[in-house]
């Protein structure tokens, strides 16, 4: 598992290193048109290419770091055991549809690549490259979620629900949600 995580955060990096690129395109792009009055870089089709690939990265990263949003009021009330049921269950609901998305992903480049499909920009960019990016953060994303089921799924069946937790549980309260908890079992003070 350590490996999945630490393959997730290098993907993770490589996402933020995406997004510097992009604003950098941008950035040079906007003072070459005001400078100069002309726009070489195309930075507006770049950045759409580089969103994409920014997105799939991080899913891989938000799974094992548990920060997918979730509806979770009534499972922070359930005992440990049902929690981790409930958990594992996510899971097994998370894992095929990032197979599909993969499996999509790989066909979508698969066509591309087939027709010889381009951008119909000036930079006529093939279009298999940006897919290969998605694709490639896709299946890293089923291939993390794969892995945390059967291994999420073996601390159930030994009735290791703090290890389900910390693979796939809710992460612990802190921050604002933590203040807000604080200051509605803080007692009032009395005014003199």
């Amino acid at each position: 598992m350590s490996v999945v995580r630490y393959l997730s955060r290098c993907a993770a990096w490589l996402a933020g290193g995406l997004v510097l690129v992009s604003a950098l395109l941008v950035g040079v792009d906007v003072l070459m048109r005001n400078l100069f009055g002309l726009s070489a870089l195309y930075s507006f089709e770049l950045s759409r290419y580089l969103f994409g690939a920014v997105v799939t990265f991080g899913l891989s990263f938000a799974l094992v770091e548990r920060a997918h949003i979730r509806i979770d009021p009534l499972v922070r009330l359930l005992p440990a055991g049902a929690r981790a049921v409930a958990d594992v269950v996510a899971l097994a609901a998370t894992a095929p549809v990032a197979l599909v998305m993969a499996w999509q992903g790989i066909d979508l480049v698969h066509q591309s690549l087939r027709l010889g499909a381009i951008s119909n920009s000036p930079l006529g960019i093939p279009i298999a490259i940006p897919q290969g990016m998605w694709a490639f953060g896709l299946i890293w994303f089923a291939v993390t979620s794969v892995v945390l089921l059967v291994v999420a799924s073996g601390a159930l069946a030994k009735a290791q629900f703090d290890r389900v937790n910390a693979l796939a549980g809710l992460p612990a309260m802190g921050g604002e949600g933590t203040e807000v908890k604080d200051l509605a079992h803080k007692p009032a003070r009395a005014e003199a």
